[in-house]
């Protein structure tokens, strides 16, 4: 059954109506009750809900008919579609002159069934018992009122009994409250509202389950948090771990970038001592000589410091990146790679690329592992060319691409669907982890990360980062 609250139309009520109630009001005068049964049944057509509206006398179905569509113009309508019925009670209540609270209840039952057959929302009801005024059946009619709150409650049906205060005594008002979740009473204009024991201690359970309900979804909330902060951390390791792996695989070609600036540090110093040895010295060549000995020595210094960024543990940081100065870094730590490999490698970077906020360090983690996937995945070929082919530009959405295209086998179907899946691998002995990290990386900057097939051989692995 669903609990949402209806709008009954009656404003003092506010929300203390769902289906499945049960209520009553108590009324002075004539106006007090139509200009409350009249929003009511107005609230229910407004909400393509079933009208179901009772009337006894004095007050008869024309009457109602009348005031109900001075507030609804439209009423003929509702009531030719079969959407609204005003019916009397002496033929709703005492078929053949007699009270039958099983009868009642079982047409009341049969008629919301076929109500709820037909799609509506729901059924609202009202009925008045101005025709219990004799007192004949007074003792049945509870019964069935009492009876009714077991089988509306998890039904979508709301019930409105309604009671003339002038008729009814202080046990009959004791008896009413009894039978009913909560009792409204108007008296020339002005409410009251009496909410029953059961009722007052149903909202109070319904307050503690709240309460409760609101500590778990707090609780949740924390260990949720706790996990992923856990989780981002885990990711960080794993990202970390996988630097050091790659660079593990290249170094012996980044042993070789770096011996190159130290050999030739070590041949200009000695060409230098060579010049000031002389006699007389030459101090112009040997001043030449110091000063390529210290551009040497600066380029061994930004390769170790790019190998010590791309090695060392450090947490995520975002900062204004120029991309392509950060793949040419990339490019220089892979060149001996490339080179034993046999690779061609090109660059077509485009100019003018807006600055994109990110962690330098695992964005060039990506551009590293896309690099050492293709020579790798080229090293395999052993005819045609080896190329590669690196390039930069400025995607639809005004971020940048980034795309690393080989001349390699290129890859299955199944291949493309499953690629950055962790721990799937086309390569022998490999783990999977590479571009399941790439594809992490370039999601937690706002990007994404695709394969695609290229016109020849050879696969293309693109990424869009966006500013900002």
């Amino acid at each position: 059954m669903t609990t949402e609250m209806r709008k009954t139309g009656i404003d003092v009520v506010g929300d203390m109506v769902a289906w499945g109630a049960h209520f009553c009001l108590f009324y002075e005068t004539r106006e007090d009750l139509l200009d409350t049964l009249i929003e009511y049944c107005k609230s229910g057509l407004g909400r393509e809900e079933y009208c179901l509206w009772i009337v006894a006398e004095p007050l008869t179905i024309e009457e109602a008919t009348a005031a109900l569509k001075a507030a609804v113009p439209d009423l003929d309508r509702h009531l030719a579609d079969s959407r609204m019925e005003i019916g009397s009670a002496r033929d709703w209540f005492l078929q053949g002159g007699t009270f039958d609270g099983k009868r009642v209840t079982d047409a009341l039952y049969e008629k919301f069934a076929r109500v709820s057959a037909r799609g509506y929302a729901g059924m609202r009801a009202t009925a008045d018992t101005t025709w219990l005024a004799k007192k004949d059946f007074w003792r049945h009619f509870c019964d069935y009122e009492d009876g009714l709150n077991e089988v509306i409650g998890n039904q979508s049906l709301a019930l409105l009994c309604t009671y003339p205060l002038a008729t009814c005594g202080a046990h009959e008002i004791l008896d009413v409250v009894r039978t009913h979740q909560f009792v409204l009473a108007r008296r020339h204009g002005n409410w009251d509202i009496v909410e029953t024991a059961a009722l007052k201690r149903a909202k109070a359970e319904i307050k503690e389950l709240n309460e409760e309900l609101e500590q778990r979804v707090v609780e949740r909330t924390n260990q949720l948090m706790l996990a992923s902060e856990a989780l981002r951390e885990a990711q960080t390791q794993l990202a970390h771990v996988n630097r050091v792996t790659t660079m593990g695989e290249l170094s012996a070609s980044i042993a070789h970038e770096v011996m190159q600036p130290i050999a030739a540090t070590v041949t200009n110093a000695k060409a230098a001592l060579n010049w000031l040895n002389a006699q007389p010295p030459n101090l112009e060549e040997a001043r030449q000589a110091l000063g390529a000995t210290v551009k040497e020595v600066n380029r061994s210094t930004d390769v170790i410091e790019r190998i010590r960024a791309l090695v060392k543990k450090a947490p995520p940081r975002k900062d204004a990146l120029e991309i392509n100065g950060a793949i040419l870094e990339v490019i220089a730590l892979t060149r001996g790679e490339v080179v034993k490999n046999g690779v061609s490698v090109q660059t077509q970077l485009a100019e003018g690329l807006p600055l994109i906020q990110g962690d330098r360090v695992q964005l060039q983690q990506v551009i590293l592992n896309l690099i050492t996937n293709a020579v790798q995945a080229m090293s395999a070929v052993s005819e045609g060319a080896r190329e590669l082919l690196i390039s930069t530009a400025k995607d639809a959405s005004g971020g940048v691409l980034v795309a690393v295209r080989d001349s390699g086998p290129g890859l299955n179907p199944e291949s493309f669907a499953r690629l950055f899946d962790a721990f799937y691998t086309t390569k022998p002995g490999g783990m999977g982890m590479g571009l399941s990290i790439c594809r992490s990386i370039v999601e937690a900057h706002g990007g994404r990360i695709w394969a695609s097939r290229t016109a020849g051989p050879g696969t293309t692995l693109q990424c869009t980062l966006p500013v900002g």
